[in-house]
């Protein structure tokens, strides 16, 4: 299967997936997975993308962050033929706005900007549990924002339907696998 035809499948099956209860309580050990881990711990500064409903929630991740005292950055994609982004600190009271993915995104233009970040939290639609390979949503903004800042470590958080034994897609010389997969059940490190 072709990424385009996987990635239209896993969308339907994650929004099918959002309305679930099952979710929710998937979304819960997933959070309290990463909270208790020393990857977490010894991270002060972490970016994150703000989550759309088909994703794993990020909104009680970014509090709890802000509890723990963490500097928490979101992602902010550009619209610019190089398909980059940064991360924009983000307190509770940042102004937000929707990207043209209808992503919630710093709007503050004097917002700091950091890239060079302990901990990312990386988005996906499906992950390769063997290989920690990522099928992202095609716009390829982290492939080149990892690649560009390698120092950072990376983590996934995923559900139940974005978890694949292997890759079932093809996996392309600028894909970056994410270094850390959470998972409801366990923490996979590559």
């Amino acid at each position: 299967m072709n990424k385009k035809e996987l990635r239209k499948q896993q969308i339907e099956k994650l929004r099918d997936f959002a309305d679930n209860k099952e979710k929710d309580r998937e979304d819960e050990l997933l959070l309290d997975q990463i909270m208790n881990t020393e990857l977490l711990k010894n991270s002060q500064t972490i970016g994150v993308t703000s989550s759309l409903p088909v994703e794993v929630d990020t909104s009680k991740l970014i509090a709890c962050l802000w509890d723990e005292g963490k500097d928490v950055y979101l992602a902010k994609a550009h619209n610019d033929a190089n398909h980059s982004q940064d991360f924009l600190h983000y307190t509770y009271k940042s102004k937000l706005e929707k990207s043209k993915f209808g992503i919630e995104e710093v709007s503050d233009l004097d917002a700091q900007i950091n890239d060079d970040l302990d901990l990312i939290i990386v988005p996906g639609l499906a992950f390769a549990l063997d290989t920690h390979e990522r099928l992202g949503f095609g716009g390829g903004y982290y492939d080149r924002f990892l690649a560009k800042h390698p120092d950072s470590k990376t983590v996934a958080l995923v559900n139940s339907k974005m978890a694949f034994p292997t890759a079932n897609w093809k996996v392309e010389k600028t894909d970056i696998p994410i270094q850390t997969i959470i998972t409801p059940k366990q923490i996979l490190r590559g």
